[in-house]
């Protein structure tokens, strides 16, 4: 049904896509996985037409037939659902407006046929209470619920391929494994053929017919799920496969048993209409010096809202919060909206060192020398933005300053669900490396039981 035949892409001088064939039969799921820069997203947003400018192509792309190179992008019968839905939506219209709009642009149904037909869409997508979430902003609705959406209005027109860029990263297992089985249903019943885009092996192999394995813009290897995941062939596809989490338990590096951080029959609320509604009730556990704890939960239990009024940023809580601590530093699960856009990275280092007034500039020019390196950076990264570097560059750029500050205790909220599992395996030994080192506990915040059992020692639930 769709054929990529001989596909190359640059932008510019770089070659982005180089000669790739990728086949999709009617009603099949095949799923495109690699790290990023290989060419994934790149590859699926030539299929929609969302060519970059200054992009030079070669090659086909044929769609039952017909040249979706050559076609008018409004007659194209391919649909996209991106990793990120919250800036996918517009915060200032309802979900049901959005929808909406794309029956007004396709369709000449009329407004209650066009509603009766999103209240179907969003039942279909397991969203119950579809009317009432039809009249929500995206603000209000979680994140399975917001990928829902999504996927609503990519299949609002019946498309003949959707392609699925990342949809499930950010979610939580449970959320993740009902937007899997919601999308073989709809597989199933629609008939729609699919492109799947993952760094994870361990979520395509639940859901696709064929694997294809990119690198660097090449295909690197390509078969059935069973071909690729028992008996990889190519070295990159084994090297996926090692890096994804097996669950190997670390010790912690200190015996110490008292206590660093006492929570004691802590109740989490918010405030909603100037009325008071709690969501979690009472949390009690202790943090050890010198340990690496889990925090699990799923979303809205309340783990980063915790997190934050142990650092004392949340004051929403009731119950006592005892710190044994002087310093605390917190690692976010997206660094570039965390580091300052529009500074180099040697400013952004050497901020806390001069908030410190104990250094003169050559000293902290040596620190933060020191520490880049400490954190597997390199000096040519001094001079760049954060919007200059990788995700996992950033990463090392946030787990630096935590350091900088001269944390004893650092809370690390997700700081690598949005990465590859290459890249995750390189932040994970640097946390563990960082925690041996420098003896820092380390509160650990994730919904992948995978990741927490390869690093915690402890692993609590709220």
């Amino acid at each position: 049904m769709l054929n990529i035949k001989n596909f190359s892409m640059k932008i510019g001088n770089k070659q982005i896509i180089e000669n790739i064939n990728i086949d999709v039969n009617d009603g099949e799921i095949v799923a495109i996985v690699g790290e990023s820069g290989s060419g994934k997203t790149m590859t699926a947003l030539n299929v929609v037409g969302l060519t970059p400018p200054g992009t030079v192509v070669e090659g086909e792309i044929m769609l039952d037939g017909e040249s979706l190179l050559e076609r008018k992008k409004n007659d194209y019968s391919v649909s996209i659902v991106f990793q990120e839905p919250m800036t996918s939506l517009n915060p200032l219209m309802k979900a049901g407006e959005q929808i909406d709009e794309v029956l007004k642009l396709h369709t000449e149904l009329g407004r209650k046929e066009r509603y009766n037909k999103i209240i179907k869409m969003l039942k279909n997508v397991e969203l119950i209470r579809a009317k009432e979430i039809y009249n929500k902003y995206p603000h209000e609705l979680s994140g399975g619920m917001r990928q829902r959406i999504m996927i609503a209005m990519a299949m609002i027109n019946n498309p003949k391929l959707l392609i699925l860029d990342e949809p499930t990263t950010a979610l939580d297992p449970n959320v993740q494994e009902q937007i899997i089985e919601i999308i073989k249903k709809l597989n199933k019943q629609e008939k729609t053929s699919m492109i799947f885009i993952s760094h994870d092996l361990n979520i395509v192999k639940n859901i696709a017919n064929k694997i294809v394995v990119m690198n660097e813009g090449r295909i690197v290897e390509s078969g059935t799920k069973d071909e690729v995941v028992r008996t990889p062939k190519h070295e990159y596809t084994i090297k996926l496969l090692n890096a994804m989490p097996k669950g190997k338990k670390m010790r912690r590096t200190s015996n110490d048993d008292s206590p660093m951080i006492m929570i004691s029959d802590v109740d989490l609320y918010y405030y909603e209409n100037r009325k008071k509604n709690i969501y979690n009730t009472s949390i009690d556990f202790n943090v050890y010096r010198g340990e690496i704890l889990g925090l699990v939960g799923r979303s809205g239990a309340g783990k980063t809202s915790l997190a934050k009024a142990i650092l004392g940023i949340n004051k929403n809580y009731s119950g006592k919060i005892i710190k044994n601590v002087n310093r605390c530093a917190m690692v976010f699960q997206d660094p570039l909206s965390s580091l300052n856009p529009v500074r180099t990275i040697r400013w952004i280092l050497s901020e806390p060192l001069k908030v410190q007034k104990k250094y003169t500039k050559e000293e902290i020019n040596m620190e933060i020398k020191r520490i880049i390196n400490e954190v597997g950076l390199e000096e040519e990264h001094f001079d760049r933005y954060p919007s200059e570097l990788s995700g996992g560059q950033r990463q090392r750029v946030c787990i630096a300053l935590a350091l900088l500050s001269e944390a004893e205790f650092i809370v690390a909220d997700e700081p690598v669900s949005a990465l590859d599992v290459t890249v995750q395996a390189q932040i994970l030994d640097l946390l563990l490396n960082v925690q041996k080192e420098y003896g820092i506990t380390i509160m650990f915040i994730s919904h992948d039981l995978r990741v927490v059992e390869k690093i915690c020692d402890r692993i609590i639930e709220i």
